[in-house]
């Protein structure tokens, strides 16, 4: 997707979802064998205010191992430690009064070659976020990440949506803003699900979540469309979908 300039509006987005991709490679760069999911997400909360936000749009959404395939919420609890070999998302949504980032990875944690689901499961998202256009409605996206999924011997762990609308800070969401904003993306009309027939347009987020049965991953990016223009947000090209600065 090409660079157009952008208004000011996603501008700010943009910029929130770089400083929340830098926040993650942080995160990520401070992760030890041992931790727990609630850990994770407690050195999440140490790291906000180093990169510049002040509040979250939502708290921290960490997993470790076969809990990555629960697509929807779930509260971060023991569980099972990081170890080596281990799979671990970690979705962070940072934000201030005016914008927010959303951006998730999943990690093999102490290295080694990743495995097929992990490597599909970014290569959905890049995928995804290639495929969006004004021509597509915000079913054709599930439905898209859905046959990735398939064709590469694979499940969508996602049985509701594949991600939802970016909303800015206007209208019923302005109060209580950016926490309001994600209250809303539960609503049927915000979410990308198989059955929403509107052709996309604005800011979105996906987040497939891709499962061989054992293990899941999943990868979170954010998009924007309006008539001809087309970009990732926090991105300069499809190629860093799913990747963290190093």
């Amino acid at each position: 997707m090409a660079r157009p300039e952008l208004p000011p509006v996603i501008a700010a987005f943009d910029d929130a979802q770089r400083r929340a991709i830098a926040m993650l490679a942080d995160v990520v760069a401070r992760l030890e064998a041992g931790m727990f999911a609630r850990d994770i997400v407690e050195l999440a909360e140490t790291r906000l205010g180093e990169h510049g936000f002040t509040t979250w749009f939502h708290p921290p959404e960490v997993a470790v191992g076969e809990a990555i395939a629960k697509a929807g919420l779930h509260l971060p609890s023991r569980g099972k430690a990081l170890g080596v070999g281990e799979l671990v998302s970690i979705d962070l949504g940072p934000g201030t009064a005016e914008a927010y980032g959303d951006i998730g990875v999943t990690r093999l944690f102490g290295g080694g070659e990743e495995p097929h689901v992990l490597r599909e499961a970014r290569e959905c998202a890049r995928a995804c976020c290639g495929y969006a256009s004004r021509w597509k409605t915000c079913g054709e996206i599930f439905v898209f990440a859905q046959a990735w999924a398939v064709n590469n011997r694979l499940s969508l762990a996602n049985e509701n949506a594949v991600g939802h609308r970016v909303l800015g800070r206007e209208g019923l969401v302005a109060r209580g803003f950016p926490k309001s904003a994600h209250l809303a993306t539960f609503l049927p009309r915000n979410r990308l699900h198989r059955l929403h027939p509107i052709r996309m347009d604005g800011m979105f987020a996906v987040r497939p979540v891709l499962s061989d049965g054992t293990r899941a991953a999943a990868f979170e990016e954010m998009f924007y469309i309006h008539e001809d223009t087309r970009c990732l947000l926090g991105r300069d090209s499809l190629a860093e979908v799913g990747t963290l600065p190093v």
